[in-house]
């Protein structure tokens, strides 16, 4: 790895339709991301973060990402 990356942290609200029909919107902490630099940029590094974390953790029929918002993980800090 390059040492041009950012290990960051991503909080969103989703709106999320379940298979029930139910539709709910709530708050999602501490995703995980490495923004490379000269890959992408932050805001989509962040986007595909927060997508790839909400598809590899829920069951859904569809859902919208509202907001999101990172910051750079402290270096004392571990990441999990």
């Amino acid at each position: 790895m390059t040492d041009r990356c950012t290990n960051l942290l991503i909080d969103v609200d989703v709106e999320m339709m379940f298979h029930c029909g139910k539709v709910e919107t709530f708050h999602l902490g501490n995703i995980p991301c490495v923004w490379t630099w000269d890959e992408m940029s932050r805001e989509a590094a962040e986007y595909w973060a927060a997508f790839d974390h909400i598809g590899d953790n829920y069951n859904f029929d569809w859902m919208s990402i509202k907001s999101w918002s990172s910051s750079p993980v402290d270096k004392h800090r571990e990441l999990h």
